[in-house]
């Protein structure tokens, strides 16, 4: 039975361009997307730009332009950045929006229907230079729990620790510099313990990464923090309507999460098709598959506070969280706050994106260990796979067709039993694909182009006195590599589109997963054009020039 699955990745920042660290994450969910409609299941890929909070209240301030002209302008570039690297969302929204406003105030309804909200006064940090309250992000200071320097307000990069930004040791704030004050402030909450036994619940019924699950086993099994749903003016974001708690905004975690729903509604609503909407998030119909793609650091908010989120409004749960370590540069974590990230925009000035997308897919594994960038290691591993290897293939035979056989492929193949060999793989190639390890997919992929490669030196087909021996075996010969080679490119679909299209030209087919063990015969393919070129080693610090 065909699936209907809606797949997110997190999202993006209102506030600067899109980074190498976005296009990770949207490349693992993309290929598992790309591999899904290969095998016929119904799929929807959304995402949205997360556009409300202090930041974005700072930023727009920076640039003296009003915060709704300044997150339509982003959202334009965001979207024009994600079409560049093959990214193709059904529908990219942003969180500053009246649907999501509608559902943010029916959750709170549905909140204190369930008396899981509460009110409450605390102590926050105030920057009294600035006259403004400081969000977690913008304060920084010693982690209390691992003693590492340099962590924000609210969680540790370095032990992993979720903390309140009062623990924070030797705080500063990162706006003025200086030491923040403790200042009184009213504010909502949402009890998270009282749903803990729901959340358990949820999480013993999914197939979750083994390291997933331990964390949040780890986090469940202690007393959950009462979670802030609101923040102090000055701000950016949905104003609270409540006689009880004034000038206060709804926090941006809060509507970030529940922009998933809005800008699936979004999409159903301009699609004409309300009814799937009511029955994607219809708790009793199992039709419906939910998978979220995030980064380590924000596993909290999606495996805590959004089935909660959703256990409130009566939703589906997630069928399963996808989660991927931090993106490094040359072993030092990209951070766009740290100032060490490449943004897209520059990326593409001095390489292409399919080999991203290959490079990435060799390191991506069902697990969120950490993905070091090296541009060496880069280079090399393009130069070594895809240009002396894999496109080298087509560029041997297709000059041997051409020369002997004016492009038309022989009638039969030369060896049936090597030729299924590879059409067998598909089953392993598949399962990779299916568990999220894309590395495996690359191992397999090298260890085909070995075998090919060797097949060709072996029986140099240039040499008809060696082994093929007549003109006959040639034809068949180059018509068994080229159909390999096909195979080949199928399995690669997913991953590098670009270089799929060119390929397509040349073989004059469509590949696609329904027949893909049906080989060429008897057919004409195009005369060869380059595919694909080697690459150069460029200097790091010029990728990462703003």
């Amino acid at each position: 039975m065909k699936k209907n699955i809606l797949v997110t990745c997190a999202f993006p920042y209102s506030n600067g361009d899109i980074h190498l660290g976005h296009i990770l994450e949207n490349i693992y969910a993309d290929i598992w997307v790309r591999y899904q409609r290969l095998i016929g299941n119904k799929v929807y890929f959304i995402c949205s730009d997360d556009s409300h909070g202090t930041a974005i209240l700072l930023k727009s301030i920076e640039m003296q332009v009003n915060p709704n002209i300044m997150i339509k302008n982003i959202l334009l570039n965001h979207k024009e950045d994600f079409i560049k690297f093959n990214i193709l969302h059904d529908y990219y929204y942003k969180t500053h929006n009246k649907y999501n406003l509608n559902f943010l105030k029916f959750f709170i309804k549905k909140s204190y229907t369930k008396n899981v909200i509460l009110n409450k006064n605390i102590l926050q940090f105030y920057d009294n230079k600035k006259k403004i309250f400081l969000p977690d992000r913008y304060i920084m200071g010693t982690c209390p729990n691992c003693f590492s320097n340099n962590q924000y307000g609210d969680n540790c990069i370095i032990c992993g620790s979720i903390y309140n930004s009062l623990d924070l040791i030797n705080p500063i704030s990162l706006i003025s510099k200086n030491k923040p004050i403790l200042k009184n402030s009213n504010h909502l909450f949402l009890n998270l313990n009282i749903l803990k036994n729901k959340i358990f619940n949820w999480i013993d019924s999914i197939n979750l990464q083994k390291n997933v699950f331990n964390q949040l086993y780890y986090w469940l099994n202690k007393s959950l923090i009462n979670w802030n749903i609101s923040r102090d003016s000055p701000y950016f974001g949905f104003k609270i309507s409540n006689r009880f708690i004034k000038n206060k905004y709804y926090y941006v975690w809060l509507d970030a999460l529940l922009g998933y729903i809005s800008t699936f509604y979004k999409f159903c609503k301009i699609n004409n098709n309300n009814y799937l909407f009511n029955e994607f998030w219809n708790i009793n119909d199992n039709n419906y598959e939910l998978y979220h793609f995030i980064g380590k650091d924000i596993l909290y908010f999606h495996g805590i506070l959004w089935p909660v989120i959703l256990d409130i409004l009566d939703y589906r749960k997630p069928t399963n969280l996808i989660v991927h370590g931090h993106l490094l540069i040359d072993n030092y974590k990209m951070s766009k706050s740290y100032k060490n990230f490449i943004s897209i925009k520059n990326w593409l000035k001095f390489y292409d994106s399919d080999s991203l997308r290959y490079y990435f897919s060799s390191l991506l594994s069902n697990n969120f260990n950490d993905i070091n960038l090296s541009l060496s290691d880069f280079v090399n591993k393009i130069n070594s796979d895809i240009v002396n290897k894999f496109v080298n293939i087509s560029s041997r035979i297709s000059k041997l067709l051409e020369i002997n056989f004016n492009n038309i492929l022989s009638k039969k193949l030369w060896n049936d039993n090597f030729y299924y060999f590879f059409v067998k793989e598909f089953y392993i190639i598949n399962k990779y694909y299916s568990d999220f390890n894309y590395y495996k997919v690359i191992i397999k992929i090298n260890f085909y182009l070995d075998l090919v490669n060797k097949c060709i030196t072996d029986n140099k087909p240039w040499d008809l006195n060696y082994s093929l021996k007549n003109i006959n075996n040639l034809h068949m010969f180059c018509t068994t590599i080229l159909n390999i080679f096909k195979l080949i490119s199928t399995y690669l679909i997913p991953i590098i589109p670009n270089i799929i299209s060119k390929i397509e030209i040349f073989l004059n087919t469509k590949l696609n997963w329904k027949n893909f063990d049906k080989p060429l015969l008897n057919h004409e393919i195009s005369k060869y054009n380059n595919i694909y070129n080697r690459i150069v080693l460029y200097n790091l610090n010029e990728l990462m020039i703003n």
